[in-house]
């Protein structure tokens, strides 16, 4: 019996009248019920709220939460592979994405290709510019790029192409050019007065060093160094009546002018890039 009950039910017989005719049960009922009334009353319980699964879309994840598993959806697919006969089509729709990215997309359907991209100037974006096993490479070339007849633009990006055998058996690398991010580098560059470069369309050979670079400077160019004499020496400046002979890009903002003081005659090359502008170079 509850120590309590017992102490109480004394108390009650002591003061109780009728103590000595009471049932002994009866006091020891009204001890309890005493007890009762003074008995500390436990907390209601609180319900806490476990769903079985709850799917929670936030953003792009997806979370399970009862399994405790955070599931990412897979990202957008980087290439479009179509079917030609006994070739891939291969179409890079996100010319950003991680290496990583395509090569789980070319495991997928079994072939063994590297494929990166790299920031280059202008007319290089689309073309293969390394690698190993494509058609950069000979006797036998095994991946071809596709050129884009709308290559190069400065502004919209050039659709980039291959055409890889289906039966692809060995390893091959491709490393393709990309356009470059606002801030980013060129990794490699073609020649400046290609299409799409940044003197494509200006005569430049016909004109002086100061001319030129007043025509630089419009195009948010500057002038790096100048190489002079046939040991091309490196100089930090030249006179503005010198002649350039070469100028070539030295990444997004720079140039190397090679220049004497004579006038020298255009290249083949050189010829070859202006022959489409209006005053032929």
């Amino acid at each position: 019996m509850n120590h309590d009950v017992k102490q109480l039910r004394s108390m009650l017989r002591a003061h109780d009248p009728a103590s000595d005719v009471r049932a002994e049960s009866d006091l020891t009922a009204q001890a309890q019920r005493i007890t009762a009334a003074f008995r500390p009353q436990p907390l209601p319980r609180r319900r806490i709220w476990k769903p079985a699964v709850s799917a929670v879309a936030l953003g792009t994840v997806i979370t399970v939460a009862a399994l405790g598993v955070i599931a990412w959806p897979r990202p957008a697919e980087a290439l479009d592979f179509t079917r030609s006969g006994k070739d891939y089509i291969v179409t890079v729709k996100d010319v950003y994405a991680a290496p990583e990215q395509y090569a789980e997309e070319f495991r997928a359907r079994g072939l063994p290709v590297t494929l990166e991209l790299e920031p280059v100037s202008p007319s290089l974006v689309g073309k293969v510019v390394g690698g190993q096993g494509t058609s950069v490479e000979r006797p036998t070339p095994q991946i071809e790029p596709i050129p884009d007849p709308n290559c190069p633009a400065f502004e919209d990006p050039c659709t980039v192409k291959l055409k890889i055998p289906a039966d692809l058996a060995g390893p091959a690398s491709v490393t393709l050019g990309r356009p470059a991010r606002e801030g980013e580098n060129y990794t490699t560059t073609g020649e400046i007065s290609a299409p799409g470069e940044v003197l494509h369309c200006v005569p430049y050979m016909g004109m002086t060093v100061g001319r030129l670079r007043g025509e630089l400077a419009k195009r948010g160019m500057g002038i790096d160094s100048f190489r002079v004499g046939p040991k091309r020496e490196v100089r930090p400046d030249v006179p503005d009546a010198w002649w350039p002979s070469d100028v070539g890009l030295l990444g997004r903002t720079k140039v190397v002018i090679w220049a004497g003081p004579q006038q020298a005659e255009a290249s083949p090359w050189y010829r070859d890039a202006q022959a489409g502008c209006p005053d032929g170079g």
